[in-house]
């Protein structure tokens, strides 16, 4: 069997190794063990390089002091860039440095305790007066974890996430308390941190571990962990959940009631998308799909009627992706934004037939222009509802401009009151004001949003291909920090507008971004600071009609869920999930069709759409079921849901009801005989199911008295 580094608990020398080894079943999933030709340009800095190698040498020679002296340096000048810890995997140099300190011998380990145990101490006694601050403590884990505090700031940083109901990060901080095992790698292996000499009681710290699993959801591996726990401490007391006791009784307690878990994975109102901001999605009941209630015919605008020529004569793709807020469902093109009873299919906040569902913008706006020269690409609409208002990129779809395109081609972000008032334009942020030696940015998809801050990407196609991750003020639009991310090679020419559609995914109050072309990124919601980042092999695609599209690209940002990050870039055939926290790569495989969706994981599966839908095991990538059709006229169409225990699925001219966890198909739902619609992007709303395709918006409901709604 092969084995992979992963997030699953096993026993070996006397205590769990949570570091990172799972098994898969299936030896096609295969790591990237040689190095390749990156696709993006990175800003790792020569002199941090230059000064690691004489950390080595001084390693070599035993000379603690200037190796450590070296380090120090290295983190206090140079935290914040990123380092090549190994062949396609970057660390922020602050984290690097700690990880390589905690593979130190003991007398290393005490000149460098000597130097920053001070400055440590002031911040943990900081954060104890002021009752458990986090910040002083997370001064600690970022630049002085090995100092003999190290260990007391995550303890008391995890027990806060817990307290909160960040499980995750709970384990984050909880995982690294466990002693690197004898099997572990060695000194110079900084794949995940691991503190050495804790005087913390490790027993105790493992049965947190096992609570997370359970509280999570994965009872199977929190039965699995238990039983090793069992077997290692079985005689052994602590405290644990309030209660003192042996922990292994303790536990058993717990892990008895399931009752007690509510899985996170069950949200209310879809608010972007995906669903939600994790890109993690499931409503929590299943629907019984009846006549139509209402249609809204969507008027075209220049940027859906395209030239290529995709499949089946769709020449425009299924790009709509409405948001509920309350009563009301949401969704824009380029140019406006409509705003619907959900009910009713009347105009948001009015009962008249004939008043106008736009909300934005007014009548006296100026409609975007259209483009001189070509576009390639697939254009799509997002919008994200948050804290009862909505934001949205607006203007033109095209993000990389042609170098001679006469005028430029902008786009906007937009802020409306949705609770206060009714639609009404708070903010809007003009691309053009973002601009940069004379280069503007554009904005890509719509924000993902966490208190009063938004966070959206940005890309620009001249003097290089460039992308960044901006914050900006949810309040009042005002730009808090700008990151880049890396550079890359322009695939197409010069000469021809592209257009890509950009989504950060948001977990645990990190950032996550799928770049496509070449890398993926882990961003500090705080500071924009890189966690981390990881390159792939990028398919250089420049086919002008492969590109264009809609059923060969997807709309694809990561999806996390549990402290496991999935990926799927749009150049690449692979499928990866990734350790959330550190970058570490848990598995991936190669795929044979395109991956058009991520679409949500249950309990144990991951279930992810392109032309056919597919099941696979979370932990490992195996394919544990799939179902539809090998002839294209069977072929997804649009963006699916999970509800209940089923997934939505629809195809051109029917919806597959498939069951989540076993694959098997319950119902199947003709959308052209039976109602003479198509598919498109599923919305679960109360109990309708509203279908975003590509020229309306149709609302199935189980009520046949509501009348169906032509009004415009």
């Amino acid at each position: 069997m092969q084995r992979l580094r992963g997030c699953i608990a096993l026993l070996v020398c006397g205590a769990f190794s949570f570091s990172t080894e799972i098994g898969l079943a299936q030896p096609e999933s295969q790591v990237i063990t040689s190095r390749f030709r990156e696709s993006v340009s990175l800003d790792v800095n020569n002199t941090v390089l230059k000064k690691m190698g004489s950390v080595r040498d001084y390693l070599t020679e035993q000379q603690w002091e200037d190796a450590v002296k070296i380090l120090i340096q290295i983190s206090d000048e140079y935290g914040d860039s990123l380092y090549p810890e190994s062949p396609g995997r970057y660390l922020r140099v602050s984290e690097y440095c700690q990880n390589l300190l905690a593979g130190f011998p003991p007398e290393a380990i005490a000149i460098y305790r000597e130097k920053v145990d001070p400055r440590a101490k002031r911040w943990y006694e900081e954060a104890i007066a002021n009752s458990r601050e986090q910040q002083p403590l997370i001064n600690i884990t970022e630049q002085a974890l090995m100092s003999s505090y190290g260990d007391d700031a995550l303890n008391l940083l995890g027990e806060l996430a817990w307290e909160q109901g960040q499980l995750a990060e709970a384990r984050s901080c909880w995982r690294k308390l466990i002693p690197r095992t004898a099997s572990a790698s060695p000194v110079y292996d900084t794949g995940l941190f691991h503190y050495p000499d804790t005087d913390l009681p490790v027993p105790e710290i493992l049965a947190r571990l096992i609570l997370v699993s359970f509280f999570e959801g994965n009872f199977s591996q929190a039965d699995f962990e238990y039983s090793q726990f069992r077997k290692k401490y079985p005689e052994t007391d602590g405290k644990l959940a309030g209660k003192e006791g042996n922990l292994s009784a303790l536990l058993a307690e717990i892990l008895a009631d399931r009752s007690r878990v509510a899985l996170p994975e069950n949200q209310g109102e879809i608010n972007t998308f995906a669903g939600h901001q994790t890109r993690n999605f499931k409503a929590a009941h299943q629907l019984e799909i009846g006549r139509i209630a209402w249609t809204f015919p969507v008027p075209m605008v220049w940027s859906q009627e395209f030239t290529a020529k995709p499949a089946f004569g769709f020449r425009v793709p299924p790009g709509l992706f409405p948001v509920v807020h309350q009563e009301h469902v949401f969704f824009n093109d380029a140019e406006r934004i409509y705003g619907l009873n959900w009910k009713t299919g009347l105009p948001a906040w009015s009962q008249d037939q004939g008043a106008s569902p736009i909300l934005y913008p007014s009548a006296s706006h100026r409609v975007s222009r259209l483009p001189f020269r070509p576009v390639v690409g697939v254009p799509r609409y997002t919008s994200t509802i948050a804290g009862g208002r909505l934001f949205a990129r607006m203007g033109s779809p095209v993000t990389s401009v042609a170098k001679d395109e006469r005028l430029g081609l902008f786009s906007d972000l937009v802020c409306l009151d949705l609770d206060q008032g009714q639609g009404k334009l708070l903010w809007k942020i003009s691309s053009a004001q973002l601009r940069e030696q004379n280069f503007v940015w554009s904005f890509e998809g719509a924000p993902v949003v966490s208190g009063n801050r938004l966070y959206v990407v940005l890309h620009r196609g001249f003097p290089e291909v460039q992308t960044n991750v901006a914050c900006f003020s949810a309040d009042t639009g005002e730009l808090i920090w700008n990151q880049k991310i890396c550079l890359a090679l322009r695939s197409i020419e010069e000469g021809v507008n592209y257009i890509s559609h950009l989504l950060l995914t948001l977990g645990e109050d990190q950032l996550y971004l799928s770049t496509d072309m070449g890398a993926i990124a882990s961003l500090d919601t705080v500071d924009g600071k890189l966690n981390w980042l990881v390159t792939y092999p990028s398919q250089d695609k420049t086919d002008r009609d492969e590109l264009s599209n809609h059923m060969k690209t997807g709309l694809v940002p990561c999806l996390y869920d549990r402290g496991i990050l999935f990926a799927a870039p749009q150049d690449s055939s692979q499928l990866m999930a990734f350790d959330a926290e550190s970058g570490l790569l848990l598995w991936q495989r190669q795929w044979p069709e395109q991956i058009r969706n991520l679409l949500g994981v249950t309990q144990s599966t991951l279930v992810i759409s392109g032309n056919r839908l597919f099941g696979l095991d979370r932990d490992t990538g195996r394919i544990t079921w799939k179902t539809g059709y090998h002839d294209p006229e069977g072929f997804g169409y649009g963006r699916g849901i999970l509800a209940g225990k089923y997934i939505y699925w629809p195809l051109r001219e029917e919806i597959l009801v498939v069951h989540a966890e076993q694959g098997y198909l319950k119902q199947r739902i003709s959308l052209r005989k039976q109602y003479g619609e198509s598919g498109g992007n599923l919305v679960v709303v109360g109990n309708q199911l509203l279908v975003a395709q590509p020229r309306r918006l149709t609302a199935f409901g189980t009520d046949a008295r509501i009348p169906m709604n032509d009004s415009k």
